[in-house]
């Protein structure tokens, strides 16, 4: 739990909390995504987190994915806004309720290896083909149906 976070949940408690966070999909020369394999569930996941205080959205996907996966994102694109409250609630096993407001991102653009930064957060790290996309959670995969709706409409899917 972020120190953000965790200072909200010592004033309210386990309640329903909307939280703004950023995911992306970053794609390889090879048409390839990289995902994730998170410490806390064994689940594939893709580079993604809440903002915290003082940071942009910007700077907060840029952390995620330096902090998950070692890479530093030169440029990326908004490709998706998510907020709708049954896709992008979670129940945690401690009680807590979150429901995320998401900016989605798409880059094919950054530098560096990938090197896991904390393994308790994140196992693996690796780019895998398109097909291997539809094993993420739905509340991940919504970035895809942004991602073809940006591709065919060159504007942003609010969903």
């Amino acid at each position: 739990m972020t120190g953000y976070v965790k200072k909200m949940r010592s004033k309210i408690g386990n309640d329903r909390f909307i939280y703004p966070a950023a995911r992306i999909l970053i794609e390889n020369e090879k048409g390839e995504f990289l995902t994730i394999i998170r410490a806390d569930n064994g689940n594939i996941g893709i580079p993604a987190g809440g903002l915290e205080e003082n940071e942009t959205i910007e700077e907060c996907i840029r952390r995620e994915v330096q902090e998950e996966t070692g890479l530093r994102l030169k440029t990326m694109e908004v490709i998706g806004i998510s907020s709708h409250p049954k896709r992008e609630t979670v129940h945690y096993a401690n009680g807590d309720e979150t429901q995320y407001f998401t900016i989605e991102f798409y880059s094919n653009d950054w530098e560096g290896n990938i090197q896991i930064q904390d393994p308790k957060e994140v196992l693996t790290a690796s780019f895998v083909p398109f097909r291997e996309l539809q094993n993420l959670p739905p509340i991940e995969k919504a970035a895809l149906e942004s991602l073809a709706f940006y591709r065919k409409h060159q504007r942003v899917l609010v969903k």
